[in-house]
């Protein structure tokens, strides 16, 4: 038994894990990493920017609008009257201001203020010549204009803000939903590399029993017990467990690769993960309660609710620009004329003499086809919006479904693998032994070691996909981001 048991060890005896460098990284900290600088966030926050920008052009419509103009000119014309001025010199200054009011309505504000004077020929006497001259003319004008249809309310300003505040509020959400995809990427990189660490491991136990193996086949074949047929093919078990092992290897170091450069970190950095620290248990809810959280929680529903919003915004702007404008207009102005400058222009301050009217305009396109279009246009981007949600609903339903199928098999399939692990190590222990008493072959030992080598990988596995599972039902329900306090 004595023997049996120092053959076992020679078979089993696994190398020392070696303990790299490298402190162990947990999951939050590389998702922190990852959401914190990845440059596809930032080309994604380009589109809110520039939103941002947009609204403060939107917000520039109710800014008030001057203009001011000054002119001199000095005119000489032929006259058909012996005693009609030939000549005009004219200095004039012209200004307004306009404001948009939040209800829709305009009101505008005008003052026109020049100085003429008129020349004669030296024949006209001076009698027959004007007896006021130069002369000083005021005039200023105060216009509001309110809408009745079209542009009551000032939807153009209103709505275009509104949507452009929900258009924001989209792009804010749209950065979220890549910040889901990166969180995805990373947490699937992350046990990835747990799993490999495990694969390549395991592959460098079975190169030391296969090295183990080979080193007892060529005792036992010194002393004439076994073949060369035997040695043989336990150098052909070695050498197919070195080429399992390098696989491991590669695979691990692309998975690590990948990792690092995802983290924007060196492409060889070592990386040791940390998920013993992370808990299997998960509260299973039912699916329609897991749903109603997504809906809440997850940015594509949260980027959704405000293209909606968006929209409906939109659909008010294009019905009222559909309508017909129909405004009223009231104007009230002083006028003044006189020799005087300063005469002239105080009297322009007074109402002794004025213009007062009122008014009504209308305007329509026959047809309407344009804006008729743009209300189908708006109509059509909510039917795309309510697709795209059910869309949604549907996509995180299978990856909800797809996660917890995973996450209970990996429960199920925990203590089986347990079990079919040591099982295949009692049926190893007992060919071994059977093959020293020379009761066995060496192809069923290998076949044997390679099943229990299968069995351990399973085994070991099993802890991975479940926290793996749970990881993605966390992310699949919006609840990872906010526990990792990740704000977009």
């Amino acid at each position: 038994m004595l023997r049996i048991q120092a053959l076992w060890l020679c078979f089993s005896l696994c190398l020392l894990p070696s303990f790299s460098m490298a402190q162990p990284i947990s999951l939050s900290e590389v998702l922190h990493i990852v959401l914190k600088s990845h440059p596809d966030l930032a080309l994604a926050r380009i589109q809110e920017r520039s939103l941002h920008i947009e609204r403060q052009n939107i917000e520039g419509m109710l800014d008030p609008k001057i203009s001011l103009a000054g002119s001199l000119s000095d005119e000489t014309s032929p006259t058909t009257s012996p005693f009609a001025a030939s000549g005009n010199n004219r200095r004039l200054i012209f200004g307004n201001i306009t404001k948009l009011l939040d209800n829709g309505s305009t009101l505008t504000g005008s003052f026109n203020y020049s100085r003429t004077k008129a020349s004669y020929p030296a024949s006209v006497p001076t009698l027959f010549q004007a007896s006021v001259n130069p002369t000083y003319q005021q005039q200023i004008d105060l216009i509001y204009r309110y809408p009745l249809l079209r542009g009551r309310g000032n939807p153009t300003y209103n709505e275009q803000l509104s949507s452009n505040q929900y258009n924001e509020e989209a792009a804010r959400w749209r950065v979220a939903t890549q910040q889901e995809q990166l969180a995805a990427r990373a947490i699937s990189l992350y046990y990835q590399v747990a799993s490999n660490v495990i694969a390549r491991k395991l592959a460098q136990e079975t190169v030391m029993r296969a090295k183990k193996l080979l080193a007892y086949q060529k005792k036992r074949q010194i002393f004439g017990l076994i073949e060369e047929t035997d040695r043989r093919q336990a150098e052909a078990l070695l050498t197919s467990r070195k080429r399992d092992y390098t696989n491991a290897k590669a695979t691990l170091s692309n998975t690590i690769t990948a990792l690092n450069r995802l983290m924007l970190h060196d492409a060889n950095q070592p990386i040791q993960t940390d998920i013993n620290a992370i808990p299997n248990t998960l509260n299973v809810k039912p699916m329609h309660i897991w749903l109603e959280q997504a809906q809440q929680q997850r940015p594509v529903f949260r980027m959704l609710d405000a293209q909606q919003a968006s929209n409906d915004a939109t659909l008010t702007l294009t019905h009222d620009q559909h309508e017909t404008q129909v405004d009223v207009i009231a104007q009230v102005g002083s006028r003044s004329l006189s020799g005087s400058s300063g005469y002239t222009f105080g009297q322009g301050f007074t109402l002794n003499n004025r213009f007062i009217s009122i008014g009504i305009e209308l305007h329509d396109t026959l047809g309407g086809k344009s804006t008729r279009s743009a209300i189908l246009k708006t109509e059509l981007e909510r039917e795309r919006i309510h697709l795209q949600r059910q869309q949604a609903i549907e996509n995180t339903k299978t990856e909800l479904s797809t996660a917890l199928t995973f996450y209970q098999n990996g429960q199920m399939m925990k203590t089986s693998s347990k079990l079919h692990e040591q099982a295949e190590y009692k049926k190893f222990t007992t060919e071994l032994e059977r093959y020293r008493d020379g009761r066995s072959d060496t192809a069923t030992l290998i076949q044997f070691e390679g099943d229990l080598r299968n069995a351990e990988l399973q085994a070991a596995l099993q802890d991975i996909q479940i926290q793996l599972a749970k990881q993605q039902i966390e992310l699949a329900t919006g609840n990872l981001l906010q526990q990792l306090d990740i704000a977009p």
